[in-house]
């Protein structure tokens, strides 16, 4: 049975940020996690088949994540990042990271104004008008448990160990995972993974679908052969 493509979306968003890479990847088997930012999670893997799993920003970190089940390892032939990383706040061996005091004043004001903290991240992510986000749609518990991902997991090395093809799909003007992080996190590894767009912002699943979805279907095709 050949390989799905599995997708998992990022922090404050929901398996729809997805739809215009999915319009742009047709025909193909896809499949989409969802997180449950908004409204009830998904995490059903594909049953028993393969797949090739593509994260944007945390959902990368929560793919990578994965590797410690030996399941999920066994059967996941690719790893695609796009806007992605395996560590996000500031750490000893780390100083590039986001420092941890941002991700506590979103987690503070997220209790009091949830909208407003996800229109100011996708405005920073580089979103000219933030999409419309219903108040009553929100998750808050789930949104604190994702900053406190980003505040913790670090899968460094679970990537280090992984011998399968690797993708990072990464934005020369990302203003929340900047060109610094990426090259620290991915820069060393052989065969260098990093495909470099000239701009796109940190949404790059909406900004550049096409281009998104042409990078993933290529990867896929030498995944599944």
């Amino acid at each position: 049975m050949s390989p799905s493509l599995l997708l998992v979306h990022g922090w404050g968003f929901g398996a729809g940020v997805w739809h215009p890479v999915r319009r742009a990847l047709a025909p193909a088997k896809v499949r989409t996690l969802d997180l449950g930012f908004y409204g009830s999670p998904n995490l059903t893997l594909p049953p028993e088949d393969s797949f090739v799993a593509v994260g944007h920003s945390l959902g990368f970190l929560w793919l990578t994540r994965q590797l410690e089940y030996p399941d999920f390892a066994a059967r996941c032939r690719g790893l695609v990042a796009i806007n992605g990383f395996c560590r996000f706040s500031r750490a000893p061996d780390y100083p590039l990271g986001v420092a941890g005091r941002i991700l506590e004043r979103m987690a503070a004001r997220l209790k009091e104004e949830p909208v407003e903290v996800l229109s100011l991240f996708q405005r920073q992510g580089g979103l000219e008008r933030p999409l419309s986000i219903p108040a009553e749609s929100l998750n808050p518990h789930l949104l604190a448990d994702g900053l406190n991902w980003l505040a913790e997991w670090d899968t460094r090395a679970l990537l280090a160990a992984w011998t399968r093809p690797l993708l990072v799909i990464a934005s020369s003007d990302d203003r929340v995972v900047t060109p610094e992080m990426t090259r620290a996190q991915f820069d060393h590894l052989t065969p260098n993974p990093l495909h470099w767009l000239p701009d796109g912002g940190h949404l790059l699943p909406l900004s550049r679908p096409e281009r998104c979805a042409s990078l993933i279907h290529s990867f896929f095709r030498a995944c599944a052969s």
